[in-house]
């Protein structure tokens, strides 16, 4: 309370009580002292543990003291600058999305990946609207990131997979809702959803990086699918109203299925199911060795129904 590190009720806030937004705080807590217990996973993950310190740190400021979003939007861009610069972790190929030509990004690896990660960071913090929704699609990336870097070999980005995971569930007890605990008594906030989004960026960014790499660049598309839909969803549809495509709203999947009388703990349940069948069919694809182009073409056609159809969705009355 005393610095400002708390939700306060009032306007589109349905809480009754000031809750702390330390979420993302004891999430990275937890993740970085058993990581720092672990040589191995110290070593490889140092930077990563470094720069999440330092987004957590700027978005903390942004919990308590409300920065502007060009601020927040210059903080999450030098973040994601330093990461491709001076870590190395960058995009150097889209794959073969075009039939069986690979895209190579050349001199625009920089940027694209600058671009890609800042996209990320804020799919996932536009989630971060209801109790345990950002935790649990998280959560839910992260398995599958486990499964296959340890299927391939790669031990220590599985085990760190887990160990978020471990902490992102430990929030979870806190957060998620269940009859017991109508409230959640502590929020993720904006800096645990920025720094998730982050640190899913670079997980999903160096799995592409190596001799091996874990998985083709068009299945981090159906790993991320229900926010990232969603987001984009947004993007382009609230500046053709007149709306800032960051300005807050109540036009988010997870807004509208509320609208349609869900409760809160059913729209968490229904989209980390819709997730995890998104998931599915990606790791369909990479079991069945299905080209790139095609996978690309099935998630546009799916961002396209949700694009033309999920206005429509949002108006009809429920029955």
């Amino acid at each position: 309370m005393r610095i400002g590190l708390v939700d306060i009720p009032g306007g589109r806030k349905t809480q009754l009580t000031p809750t702390p937004l330390v979420g993302g705080v004891g999430i990275f807590l937890g993740i970085l002292v058993v990581s720092l217990a672990m040589p191995g996973l110290s070593n490889e993950f140092g930077s990563l543990l470094s720069l999440s310190a330092l987004i957590l740190f700027i978005v903390t400021v942004d919990d308590a003291k409300e920065l502007t979003p060009s601020s927040r939007m210059l903080g999450h861009s030098l973040v994601a600058v330093s990461m491709a610069v001076v870590a190395g972790v960058e995009l150097r190929s889209m794959g073969a999305l075009l039939k069986q030509n690979t895209v190579e990004l050349g001199i625009l690896k920089i940027p694209i990946t600058v671009f890609a990660t800042v996209g990320v960071i804020n799919a996932v913090n536009m989630s971060d609207g209801i109790d345990g929704l950002s935790g649990g699609l998280t959560i839910v990336t992260l398995s599958f990131i486990a499964l296959l870097s340890y299927s391939n070999g790669q031990v220590l980005t599985g085990s760190f997979c887990l160990i978020m995971i471990c902490s992102i569930t430990a929030f979870l007890s806190l957060n998620f809702r269940r009859p017991w605990q109508m409230k959640a008594p502590v929020y993720l906030g904006d800096a645990g959803s920025t720094m998730l989004g982050f640190m899913l960026a670079w997980l999903l960014i160096t799995s592409r990086q190596g001799m091996t790499p874990t998985f083709a660049p068009v299945y981090a598309l159906w790993f991320l699918t229900i926010p990232l839909i969603d987001t984009v969803n947004l993007l382009i549809k609230r500046p053709l109203r007149g709306i800032s495509p960051f300005a807050p709203g109540n036009d988010h999947l997870h807004h509208i299925l509320l609208a349609r009388g869900f409760t809160v703990v059913q729209v968490v349940l229904l989209m980390v199911t819709l997730s995890l069948v998104c998931r599915g069919i990606g790791l369909s694809g990479i079991s069945a060795d299905a080209s790139e182009s095609l996978m690309f073409q099935i998630f546009i056609a799916l961002f396209s129904l949700y694009f033309l159809f999920g206005d429509r969705i949002a108006k009809e009355p429920q029955h």
